[in-house]
């Protein structure tokens, strides 16, 4: 008899059946999905072990995307954080021999006081906030998730908002790095779970006697942390706009994008914007030991005109151009700086030797005309190609290139979408993988490239208006072609 009792037992017993995998059904919350039965397999299955995160600069969340299935394994909105439109900027992964089960990221976040922002949405101006989140994902339950670690800026009393970059090579498994143009600051810091202060910097300009000075700045000795979070400490009220560098509202300002790491010696970069120049710093003792004028036509190296204390004074008599982001290749063969708005060409340095005193531009890619900026640069392993993100104001979509080392010649471009952002690779190299954010507000996605074929094998759609993304890296030897030698 077919009674109401014994329908429901059989229909649970059905039910924990094929949850537990029977007709070819897979567990209910099962972490990591099993796509080999799915028509998109025999084309994705090709990145098994690539994790992507994807920061939602206009949507305040970040997911991790496993492209090989491809699927969301977890996403996490920082609203949850207690930030009031949050605003997901840069990120950067730690090293995770299998990043299905766990890993590690920095998260950085801006207020949305930038222009390309208001003219979207002008209720946004006085909300958001700086931060830097540390951020972990677990895949190890039958339910994933992404939490945050520990509030950075809470913890050291400096909050920036615009890149990070982790440190590799000597600097591998010891600091992470965060900077910001609207302050002019660079953090360094422990890569613990209770990050320690390791060593600050501030840059300002003196435009009476064309000098910039880089400091020391030092924690409060009561406390052991500074006294600027949120707003504190900003000279601007937005980050500058490509071109805004020309023009900036306080006279003092720089703006400080960004500190990447050299992949071999023990040294690293700060990028400063307006002045088209990187001081470089020995990352054992902290202090800067050359500042490179990368325009094309300027000198190598700006001059030292003194050192008094913890402050190092440059002379800067001209500034032909400002530059956006520079870092290394992986090999460390290389720093290459993206000078753009008034010359728009990437600078080559060679960069092997220990004294970078001794750096010498030998070349320069170009052929972008007036119209296109190099923003930019992604690596791969073995430095055969470098890839750059050329971007173009609106109704101009921009592109991505592709760059031979060995004659520093453009070989292939991509348009892959209006407001192109970073590259990355997949782990084994074989792949770039790039964001596209339709200025906040239009058409946005995630393109996958063949670096050899020049093929776009891939187009994932996002609603979430990318400024960023990352691909875990496997190893710290891999990280050094990720968020760590360049941005």
């Amino acid at each position: 008899m077919l009674t109401r009792r014994n329908y429901l037992r059989g229909a649970l017993a059905t039910g924990a059946g094929l949850a537990l995998g029977s007709g070819g059904i897979g567990a209910a919350l099962a972490a990591v999905h099993d796509a080999t039965s799915e028509g998109t397999h025999a084309l994705f299955k090709q990145f098994h072990g690539n994790v992507i995160l994807l920061p939602g600069k206009y949507s305040g969340t970040v997911s991790a995307l496993d492209l090989s299935a491809p699927e969301t394994l977890a996403w996490y909105n920082y609203g949850r954080a207690g930030i009031d439109m949050p605003i997901p900027h840069h990120i950067a992964a730690m090293p995770s021999a299998d990043p299905y089960k766990s890993f590690d990221f920095y998260q950085t976040m801006q207020p949305p006081g930038a222009p390309y922002v208001n003219e979207n949405s002008p209720e946004w101006r006085d909300r958001g906030d700086f931060k830097m989140f540390k951020m972990r994902y677990d895949g190890t339950g039958t339910q994933n998730s992404i939490s945050v670690v520990s509030d950075i800026s809470a913890a050291t009393g400096m909050a920036l908002g615009v890149h990070v970059s982790i440190g590799v090579g000597v600097n591998a498994e010891k600091y992470v790095a965060f900077a910001d143009g609207q302050k002019d600051m660079v953090l360094i810091t422990t890569i613990d779970d209770d990050p320690k202060i390791v060593k600050a910097f501030r840059a300002d300009y003196d435009p009476n006697a064309r000098e910039l000075n880089i400091q020391h700045i030092f924690p409060d000795a009561s406390t052991g942390r500074f006294d600027f979070e949120g707003r504190k400490g900003m000279k601007t009220s937005h980050e500058a706009m490509l071109g805004e560098e020309l023009m900036p509202a306080d006279p003092t300002a720089v703006f400080v994008d960004a500190f990447t790491w050299h992949p071999t010696l023990p040294l690293g970069a700060i990028l400063i914007r307006r002045h088209g120049c990187c001081v470089i710093v020995n990352t054992e003792t902290w202090e800067p030991l050359a500042l490179l004028s990368t325009a094309k036509g300027s000198p190598d190296h700006f001059d030292l005109v003194r050192q008094s204390g913890t402050t190092w004074t440059y002379s800067i008599p001209s500034v032909l151009t400002p530059l956006h982001e520079a870092g290394f290749i992986t090999s460390g063969e290389f720093f290459l700086a993206c000078n753009n708005v008034l010359q728009n060409n990437v600078a080559v340095y060679r960069s092997e030797d220990p004294d970078p005193m001794k750096w010498k531009k030998e070349a320069f890619v170009e052929g972008f005309g007036t119209k296109y900026l190099p923003l930019h640069m992604g690596n791969v392993p073995d430095s055969r190609w470098v890839f750059f993100t050329i971007w173009a104001r609106k109704p101009n979509n921009g592109f991505i290139c592709k760059v031979d080392p060995k004659t520093w010649e453009v070989v292939t471009r991509w348009d892959t979408g209006p407001d192109p952002h970073t590259c990355d690779c997949t782990v084994d190299g074989k792949y770039i993988t790039t964001v596209y954010s339709g200025n906040q507000s239009g058409q946005a996605g995630l393109v996958v490239i063949d670096a050899d074929t020049d093929e776009i094998v891939a187009r994932l759609p996002s609603p979430a208006g990318h400024h960023d993304h990352v691909v875990v890296p496997e190893s710290w030897e891999g990280l050094k072609s990720s968020r760590s030698t360049s941005v």
